[in-house]
């Protein structure tokens, strides 16, 4: 089988050296997730010479310090390995070293790290008795229940610096929710995020001054980079024609150039529902 990296034109790569090459992954995991390859195919690691071990190691480097430069916020840590044969989980016969970055928030429980190919051995720190923060629901989506130290806003607020789309949907906004997201969320728009909030007047338990910040947010956008990156909408019961008996949804979508996040829960934009209660947020 031909190696698909070598279909890669060298004005995609982001660095190099005599031996080896550095790409942005096709299929990430996490924004920034990088690979880099051998110019020779090679079947795995351990075919490689001394010199194209060395060559691949030397871009790890390279490309940490390149992705602690272009990333925003700033990775707090990476996850950097390879797969070795079919038993390890290795598709493409041509080797290749993953650099993933990591955020602090974006697991419930990172310790284990690379153990976690075989996740029940993963975090060998982990008590068998303790308490679930995050069950699986299959397909990739868990509860985070806010309760005892996964709240939404960890899950939130490194996705959104870099993000091109973020739409935000709540019954209710109070300012201090708007507190909790207002520097992350003016990241995104300087870095070119559309981002939409759509909230309501139900029950009218929304804050009037939050619905104030939030206009007087739009004319900050408009005047700093004159056009809608931001926009808010307000939906009033007494409007709606079919006259619903409530309006009580709750989701957040995000989406950067390469993947894309929705959680659809319990939590409303108040400081509680994003940080400090226990909410209900499948994501």
């Amino acid at each position: 089988m031909a190696s698909p990296f070598l279909q890669i034109n060298a004005s995609d790569w982001i660095a190099s050296n005599t031996d080896a090459f550095a790409i942005f992954d096709r299929f990430p995991v996490t924004a920034g997730h990088s690979l880099i390859v051998t110019k020779r195919v090679i079947p795995t690691w351990f075919d490689a010479t001394p010199a194209e071990q060395a060559a691949l190691m030397a871009l790890v480097n390279v490309i940490k310090l390149l992705l602690d430069d272009r990333l925003n916020p700033k990775p707090d840590g990476y996850n950097v390995g390879f797969n070795s044969g079919d038993a390890a989980g290795q598709t493409v016969p041509h080797v290749h070293i993953h650099v993933i970055p990591r955020y602090l928030g974006d697991t419930a429980d990172p310790r284990g790290g690379i153990r976690h190919v075989i996740p029940d051995k993963g975090n060998y720190l982990k008590e068998v008795s303790s308490p679930k923060i995050e069950s699986a629901l299959g397909n990739g989506l868990t509860i985070s229940t806010g309760f005892p130290n996964s709240p939404l806003w960890e899950h939130l607020s490194w996705r959104i610096p870099g993000a091109r789309n973020v739409d935000v949907l709540a019954s209710f906004v109070q300012l201090s929710g708007l507190d909790v997201i207002e520097e992350r969320l003016f990241e995104g728009i300087r870095n070119e995020a559309k981002v939409r909030i759509l909230v309501s007047d139900y029950l009218y338990i929304s804050d009037p001054q939050a619905l104030r910040r939030l206009l007087g947010w739009c004319d900050l956008a408009v005047e700093e980079f004159a056009d809608e990156r931001l926009l808010v909408k307000l939906i009033e019961m007494d409007q709606i024609p079919s006259g619903p008996a409530s309006f009580h949804p709750k989701a957040w979508q995000i989406a950067d150039d390469h993947t894309g996040f929705i959680s659809v829960g319990s939590s409303n934009l108040s400081r509680p529902a994003l940080q400090t209660g226990i909410e209900w947020n499948p994501v």
